[in-house]
């Protein structure tokens, strides 16, 4: 025996569970009056002087609401109908169905007892101080009892439920308990069970316990589906004998089912036992413990979670986003396995081998010693909330992620340690910081013995305040090491959303030298004032209400490192009228607008500007000679949105506002040809000054810009012709190239101290088509233009805008 109960219990576990013999013995007692002969039928309704009944083979005995003492089965059959019953008995291929009947036997008597015999239990209870229902088979043969329970209650005293070998309990539904101190709710005696559809066990000891069957026919499966095994003062289950070499018990825990140890064990594991669990879709709370020379193997899927420590556990896997919190301890683990994104979470301690694949995750719980680490995709995080860690490694294969803490300020870090071979490709992510290391000092991450492993910082770099450190090997060594030519993330992005602003305000001033262009081309710019004209005469035609639309795609190359690609959306409306002085041919104009201008950064930062601009327009045309003078003032306010995604993929976000001034004068000369062509040269000179900001990423990262400044000068000339249609409307296309150069090359960033010049110098080529359409009463004009530029640090992959215009 492997337990000691309370008196009367091993002897109810020997005559439960092993023979035909033995389980006689239990209901000796009863006294049974009537005996059917083969091939009676007997019916027995309503009240009637209960009872007692011999049912021999191919006897059948219906019962239906009534009662009667104790009933054997010696091969017949029983179907009982809401009847009360003393205790069953069956055996010899007996068959019973019991149906919202009760069943309850004096004293330790079995109340329902199954040798070679099945039996259908539905909406019933079946009550013994000893066990409620047995299944069990005959010694001298290899036959079994089978039964399936349906909505009903076992209640037993010492066993709710015991099963031997070749033997099968089916419970749906249905509650097992044993009430007893130390009572168990299911024995399996090399017997299985399927529990499901809500059932629950429960035992004052243990929920299930596996003993031996003698002699042994089999190894004892246990399932259990969306059901709870509860063990009240012990564990939820129990292996509680030798298995044969090679040979484990099979437990199989799946859709959301429980098991609940009362000591905080939900499997607990016997010197010479060996069991197998696996858990799938399942949360479960508690350990696995088993005995030195005891052996057991975890398995955990399909979104499993386990949190307890396995003590003494052999294999260890956990595959497709399952979760393990706990420690795996003793000397006793020989593998360890995670597979398909899922993590574990704890420590080892006398691992021989680990395998970690396709996005799992082991997260260490202080320092850890492994024999073998294989990562294929898989990855290590060493430490975390300031725990700094060290992994010690035999030999490391394959290619996968270790994930660290360093603190470059005091030379605190995570270690990685291989001790004797190390292959495959690498990367380490050391955590990104908002803070400047107090100095240049390179901090040692790793040591590798030998081998010819590779290893790399993801992304290249690790974020530290404003500079990047890179990832240098000396010897055995891994080193950070600070790279003063190299900004971190978070500079890089400060630089890019400093440095656009110029941009932005060229963009948006570029609609409005077309819509100047357009008051000359389509010849609605007010008329010369003639000698003795009143003001009116020289106006007419001269006032004008006008909208843009436009968007900008540029791929800014080279800058701060990675460059960056800027998008750029927005609206234009503005009115002009003439001035009445002069020869007429002045023109004055306001105009306001919005545009969002949004950055894509390096490995998924990101800034974003909203513009929301004011300004004034002065144009000069000489219609005898050609020449015209268009200047520009405008005013902007800008809101700033950054997120930067760190060498770590962690992210950090900041914003601030800020205004900017510019204003550009154009001076050219409209020359007319023949058959309407006509070309125009023109040179402009822009500027604009952007307010310098302090601000602060959420990281720490402080940020302090001087003014961006900006100096543009472009010379071009436009090609074109007029062409008037014949229903008298006239239609302007146009071709125009330009060469522009940014002259500032210097514009102060501040990170965390450390200054970086914006160089936002940079020649460009650029090329426009366009065209304007005017009906036959001049008061109309539609607009539409592309172009496109290439630059030696800016290009404009594609730029266009189309507007609607109205004279009067």
């Amino acid at each position: 025996m492997k337990l000691k109960r309370a008196s009367g219990l091993t002897s109810l576990k020997m005559v439960g569970a092993y023979s035909c013999t033995a389980v006689m013995l239990i209901v000796s007692d009863a006294t049974f009056a009537r005996t059917l002969l083969p091939g009676d039928i007997e019916t027995v309704s309503g009240p009637v002087t209960p009872e007692s009944w011999v049912v021999p083979a191919t006897a059948v005995l219906n019962l239906d609401h009534t009662s009667t003492l104790g009933i054997s089965l010696g091969g017949g059959a029983l179907n009982a109908d809401n009847a009360v019953i003393s205790q069953i008995q069956a055996s010899t291929n007996a068959r019973i169905n019991l149906a919202q009947s009760t069943v309850t036997s004096a004293g330790f008597d079995t109340a329902v007892s199954l040798i070679d015999s099945n039996a259908t239990v539905t909406g019933s209870t079946l009550t013994s101080q000893g066990i409620a229902l047995s299944l069990a088979r005959d010694s001298t043969t290899s036959v079994g009892s089978t039964a399936t329970v349906t909505g009903s209650t076992l209640q037993g005293g010492v066993y709710g439920a015991a099963v031997t070998s070749l033997s099968t309990l089916n419970l749906i539904d249905s509650k097992v308990n044993a009430l007893d101190t130390n009572g168990i709710g299911l024995s399996l005696f090399g017997g299985n069970a399927n529990v499901s559809a809500n059932s629950r066990i429960v035992g004052d000891l243990n929920g299930v316990i596996f003993e031996e069957d003698i002699p042994a026919l089999g190894v004892s499966v246990l399932k259990v589906d969306g059901s709870t095994v509860e063990g009240i003062t012990g564990a939820a289950i129990n292996v509680n004998y030798a298995t044969a070499a090679g040979e484990s018990v099979l437990i199989d825990v799946r859709n959301n089912s429980n098991l609940i140890g009362g000591n905080g064990n939900i499997l607990e594991v016997i010197d010479g036992g060996a069991a197998r669990l696996q858990v799938d879709n399942s949360n479960l709370t508690g350990n696995v413990d088993v005995a030195n020379g005891g052996s057991a193997s975890v398995l955990l899927q399909n979104n499993a979670s386990l949190n307890g420590n396995l003590i003494n556990v052999k294999s260890v896997s956990l595959d497709t986003r399952s979760v393990l919190t706990g420690d795996i301890q003793g000397g006793g683990a020989g593998t360890v396995t995670l597979d398909n994104s899922a993590i574990f979470n704890g420590a080892v301690n006398g691992v021989r081998d680990m395998s970690i694949s396709r996005g799992a995750q082991w997260d260490m719980v202080g320092d850890n010693t492994v024999g073998s680490l294989n990562l294929q995709g898989g990855s290590v995080r060493l430490g975390a909330n300031e725990a700094f860690n060290r992994l010690d490694i035999a030999s490391l294969s394959g290619s996968g992620q270790f994930l660290m803490d360093t603190d470059l300020s005091t030379g605190k870090t995570d270690f990685l340690n291989v001790t004797q071979s190390a292959s495959g490709q690498h990367e380490l992510v050391v955590a990104a910081t908002g803070s400047n290391a107090v100095d240049g000092t390179p901090v040692k991450v790793g040591n590798i013995a030998a081998g010819d492993a590779e290893f790399a910082l993801k992304n290249g770099q690790v974020d530290v305040g404003a500079l990047a450190y890179k990832l240098v090997k000396e010897g055995e060594g891994l080193y950070l090491q600070p790279d003063a030519n190299a900004p971190s993330t978070g500079t890089k992005t400060a630089m890019a959303i400093a440095g656009t602003a110029p941009t932005v305000i060229y963009s948006e001033m570029t609609t409005l030298n077309t819509r100047l262009g357009d008051r000359r081309m389509a010849g609605t710019q007010p008329k010369a004032r003639s000698a003795g004209a009143s003001d009116a005469d020289s106006q007419e035609g001269g006032y004008g209400l006008w909208m843009r639309t436009y968007g900008n795609h540029y791929n800014v190359k080279n800058a701060y490192g990675d460059g960056y690609k800027q998008n750029q959306t927005g609206v234009s409306i503005g009115v002009d009228a003439p001035l009445p002085f002069g020869d007429g041919q002045w023109l004055i104009g306001a105009f306001g607008g919005y545009s969002t201008t949004n950055l894509n950064l390096t490995r998924g930062s990101s800034g974003k500007i909203e513009s929301i601009y004011l300004g004034t327009y002065l144009t000069w045309y000489d219609q005898a000679t050609g020449y015209y003078v268009d200047t520009v003032a405008k005013v902007n306010r800008f809101n700033n949105d950054v997120k930067v995604t760190l060498s770590d993929d962690s992210r950090t976000k900041g914003d601030f506002n800020n205004v900017g001034l510019s204003g550009s004068v154009e001076v050219g000369k409209h020359i007319v040809l023949s058959n309407g062509y006509f070309i125009e040269p023109s040179a402009q000179l822009g500027a604009a000054v952007v307010q310098g900001k302090d601000y602060s990423l959420d990281n720490g990262l402080q940020v302090n810009s001087d003014e961006t400044r900006s100096l543009l000068g472009k010379v071009g000339m436009t090609v074109g012709r007029e062409i008037i249609l014949d229903n008298g409307s006239k239609l302007q296309p146009r071709l125009r190239a330009a060469v522009s150069h940014e002259f500032v090359n210097n514009n102060r960033v501040s990170v965390n101290n450390t200054d970086f010049n914006n160089d936002l110098s940079s020649t460009s080529l650029e090329l426009t088509g366009g065209i304007n359409w005017v009906p036959v009463n001049n008061k109309w004009q539609v607009y539409a233009e592309v172009g496109t530029s290439k630059g030696s640090n800016v290009d404009q992959e594609l730029g266009g805008s189309v507007g609607l215009s109205y004279n009067f």
